[in-house]
């Protein structure tokens, strides 16, 4: 498992930390805190205990919530497609 540190947070779910490392290369710094909302509110669970099975559940409802935050849809395409690869899929074309 891998431990990475960002900021004044360590995160040692390697699922987690890849999913905030995606996020935060499209919404900047908001991306952690985007993802840990996304989540806690739609998946039930603390972040840190997020598991590969969560993803799909995970990448339908961020690809909703940054829909609603941008026009640009390539950006959310290709976000979404990122994210969905860690689920080791291709659920996203």
């Amino acid at each position: 498992m891998s431990h990475i540190k960002k900021g004044s947070m360590s995160y040692n779910n390697s699922i987690y930390a890849r999913a905030v490392e995606i996020t935060e290369d499209y919404l900047g710094p908001a991306g952690e805190r985007f993802l840990r909302r996304q989540i806690t509110t739609h998946l039930d669970i603390e972040p840190e205990k997020m598991r590969k099975q969560d993803l799909s559940k995970l990448v339908d409802w961020t690809a909703l919530a940054f829909a609603s935050l941008t026009d640009n849809t390539k950006d959310v395409e290709a976000f979404t497609k990122e994210l969905s690869l860690l689920t080791g899929g291709s659920r996203y074309r």
